[in-house]
């Protein structure tokens, strides 16, 4: 019965991971087009791809805030 679980949970896991994957290529792909015909505006997708995919630590956001008194 156990093992009937793990591989139940290991098949939606692996399933979970393949979607957001997949999600993550739809909005690199989305991106470039978008860029390659010079449009503005973006999808739901593709800012979900930058935020993820991006470099930019708490140290390089610009216009940080000192909390504090």
């Amino acid at each position: 019965m156990i093992l009937v679980l793990a591989s139940i949970l290991a098949v939606f896991l692996a399933g979970s991971i393949c979607g957001i994957f997949a999600m993550l290529v739809v909005g690199i792909h989305a991106e470039e087009r978008r860029v390659m015909q010079g449009r503005a505006e973006t999808s739901r997708t593709g800012m979900a791809s930058r935020r993820l995919l991006s470099t930019q630590t708490c140290d390089d956001t610009p216009d940080h805030i000192q909390a504090g008194r």
